[in-house]
């Protein structure tokens, strides 16, 4: 008898540390707060959509009670199981299999108020389907690390649209409940709750700045492609929402020596200490953890070189010369941290 296997790819990856023309008002958190979940999902959903006038208004309050009730499941990330195989009979008998998992897996995850990237889409797009709202998981790529400029990314995240007079509507549940911490071995340890709005309903062009999905057919009315996000400069996650890169609008720059490299950006708090760090000199980190405990290094701070940009309406700018073809990347510090990273190429 031949046996047919099944295995389902669990997206994981987190971040460690307006819809165009669309208006969307506040919910209050006590339409969605003290709704808990008693072992009926259809219930819940109508308790937490009873006061919706608009699919918009359901897709939003949905939104918040799952960003606002589970919590990321940072143990079974660090366990680095991506898959889960099912041994079958037949396509048919996978295709139970496969059903009976998930609503075993979403059941668990209410229970337990917690879940990785897969979970959280896997239950929006339930809630939403309860609801009567047309809603879609992407699965695709991120980008979270500095590393990860002129590449894709990672094949590990998963995040949903919903379906609004004929138009996606952009949004990542995961992203948006708040964030991780992390050993210096990169192992999370922590979860931290704080609901970013950022990724509720986000428009495609900042959504592409780390999101790419992996059917390109979502991304036919946009101009961005994969050569595009392959080349998107690095933004460190926490200031996505805060900047807006003016210049240069590419992560991948080809330059020739004594060329000026004109930076300019947009940023919506101050910036007291603006750095530059390349591969060819770099300024000394100043933080020393000692046991864990994190301290200031006075010897490095003492060592510390600034550059001073000119702010105009919230717009910092500043200028830098190749002077060696030996320059490989260019590193921006904003409080002796890294925000944002583009590639360098030396053309002749």
């Amino acid at each position: 008898m031949k046996s047919f296997f099944l295995s389902i790819l669990l997206f994981a990856s987190f971040f460690a540390y307006s819809q165009d023309e669309i208006d969307v008002d506040e919910i209050s958190s006590n339409d969605y707060e003290n709704i808990e979940y008693d072992g009926d999902l259809s219930k819940l959903v109508i308790s937490l959509t009873k006061n919706s006038n608009t699919d918009l208004e359901k897709a939003e309050v949905i939104f918040k009670w799952i960003t606002n009730t589970i919590s990321y499941d940072y143990k079974l990330f660090n366990k680095n199981k991506r898959a889960k195989k099912f041994r079958c009979k037949n396509k048919a008998e996978c295709q139970q299999k496969m059903i009976d998992w998930k609503n075993k897996e979403i059941k668990k995850i209410l229970r337990k108020k917690k879940a990785i990237c897969w979970g959280y889409s896997e239950l929006y797009k339930r809630m939403c389907a309860i609801a009567g709202v047309n809603c879609i998981i992407i699965n695709g790529y991120i980008k979270t690390d500095a590393a990860h400029v002129g590449r894709m990314g990672i094949l590990d995240h998963a995040w949903n649209a919903i379906v609004i007079d004929n138009e996606y509507h952009y949004l990542d549940a995961t992203w948006a409940s708040g964030y991780c911490t992390k050993k210096e071995n990169g192992k999370l340890n922590g979860f931290v709750k704080k609901y970013n709005d950022y990724y509720w309903l986000t428009p495609i062009d900042k959504l592409s700045r780390n999101h790419f999905p992996k059917d390109t057919l979502l991304l036919v009315n946009s101009k961005y492609n994969k050569k595009l996000f392959k080349q998107n400069p690095y933004i460190e996650g926490t200031k996505l929402p805060l900047i807006e890169i003016i210049s240069p609008d590419s992560g991948v720059l080809n330059q020739k020596i004594n060329d000026t490299i004109k930076f300019s950006f947009q940023y919506s708090k101050s910036i007291k200490n603006l750095q530059i760090n390349t591969n060819l000199k770099r300024n000394p980190k100043i933080w020393r953890v000692t046991k864990g405990v994190r301290t200031i290094d006075d010897k490095a701070l003492s060592k510390q070189e600034y550059i001073t940009p000119t702010k105009q309406n919230g717009i910092y700018s500043f200028e830098y010369v190749v002077q060696s073809n030996s320059l490989r990347y260019i590193e921006i510090l904003f409080e002796h941290r890294l925000v944002l990273k583009y590639l360098v190429k030396i053309t002749e």
